[in-house]
């Protein structure tokens, strides 16, 4: 598989997680069987605690905030084409765990901008390792054809 098909398989990938993560709570509202299925679905991968989410029609997300920005960062990161870079990927990494370890040991409670923002600049480069881009880093947009090498 070329890198523009499985960048635009990532992309229709996270575009897909995305919309069901905004349609549990709606479907929630409308008493929806789904619903449960589309929170259960997400609950290995996210604790889903209601104050650590975001709410809609009265129900929260399907997942918290930070694994909110991870997915928006994912798709983002594939329709942008980030390529890979270590330096950057670890950076984000770093961020994304002290946030979480100072939460966990207690030592602050981060504001949910900074749950969103830390998940989403990990989201937009943990995407560039499963679309294969590598790199020093930089762009190529989804809709940019590649020149082929021969």
């Amino acid at each position: 598989m070329s890198r523009q098909h499985m960048r635009l398989t990532v992309s229709i990938v996270a575009f897909v997680l995305l919309a069901a993560i905004f349609a549990a709570p709606l479907l929630a509202a409308a008493s929806s069987p789904v619903a449960v299925a589309i929170y259960a679905a997400f609950s290995w991968a996210c604790h889903q605690r209601p104050e650590r989410c975001w709410h809609l029609a009265g129900y929260p997300l399907a997942v918290c905030m930070r694994c909110l920005g991870i997915y928006a960062g994912a798709l983002a990161g594939s329709l942008l084409g980030l390529r890979f870079s270590r330096r950057l990927l670890l950076l984000s990494l770093g961020l994304l765990g002290t946030e979480w370890v100072a939460e966990v040991l207690g030592w602050v409670s981060p504001p949910a901008m900074t749950r969103v923002v830390f998940g989403f600049l990990a989201g937009c480069l943990l995407v560039s390792v499963l679309a294969g881009e590598q790199g020093g880093g930089g762009f190529r947009t989804l809709w940019v054809r590649e020149e082929v090498k021969p």
